[in-house]
């Protein structure tokens, strides 16, 4: 049977201050090896791990609610989240140079195709296939039988959508990630702590993104527990495989 390795798992950050979102465009990028074998057939890689923890407060509503879970497999159809179900398809497309354009015609993240010596697998070496089944077979027939390296790009904007009047908004959110690959290899880390009130003007609120070093806690005292509110649900992204 085959053997995925993780090569390396990086990331990279930058700050987002637009006239709706403060935030973090967060990107963190998988390098994935597959080496075949003779024997056996073409074995999938272990599941993504987006370990994130939230806590949340909201001083105008007076309410906390908190998460901590692996947001891949709490919803693998996120446009977060999906280009690693879709990480085939994806990357035969790269290597046509097509675009992939969905999600109300944005793209997050990548998925890349290379050759064991780390060189761009062409889409003349892949050959022409319709339909993202036989676009996910094409770059699977070739890693089973040459092996070869996936890039695969999540690209994350962890935000909060600025107050608009009349409406007032008073909240404060610490964010922290563990992202790598379940059962395997090294891990990106990093939290954002933001904290935005309608009362005050921009320049006194808090952002704060780091890559190392302990995210602040939040003082939940006064504050009423409810339910958390993260999306779930268990279906694949169009053409995407566990």
């Amino acid at each position: 049977m085959g053997k995925w390795t993780v090569l390396s798992v990086t990331s990279r950050n930058q700050a987002l201050n637009s006239s709706r979102e403060y935030g973090t465009n967060w990107y963190v990028t998988y390098r994935l090896q597959y080496k075949p074998s003779t024997f056996g057939g073409f074995v999938e890689p272990p599941k993504m791990a987006w370990d994130e923890v939230i806590m949340y407060n909201d001083y105008t509503k007076k309410e906390h609610w908190s998460f901590s879970g692996n947001f891949y497999t709490r919803k693998p159809d996120s446009p977060t989240m999906s280009v690693w179900a879709q990480r085939y398809f994806r990357a035969y497309l790269q290597a046509h140079n097509r675009p992939f354009v969905a999600f109300g015609g944005s793209q997050k993240g990548h998925s890349k195709l290379f050759d064991l010596k780390g060189l761009a697998v062409s889409g003349q070496t892949l050959g022409i296939h319709n339909g993202e089944a036989n676009q996910n077979k094409a770059v699977q027939d070739y890693l089973k039988k040459n092996g070869g390296i996936l890039e695969i790009e999540v690209h994350d904007i962890p935000n909060v959508i600025k107050p608009t009047l009349p409406n007032d908004k008073h909240i404060e959110r610490v964010l922290i990630f563990n992202c790598g690959v379940m059962g395997m290899g090294p891990r990106a880390t990093g939290w954002q702590h933001i904290k935005m009130d309608s009362a005050q003007p921009e320049a006194k609120w808090t952002y704060n993104f780091q890559t190392g070093g302990s995210a602040p806690g939040l003082k939940t005292s006064g504050l009423k527990v409810v339910a958390d509110p993260t999306p779930q649900g268990n279906l694949l992204p169009t053409g995407g495989i566990w």
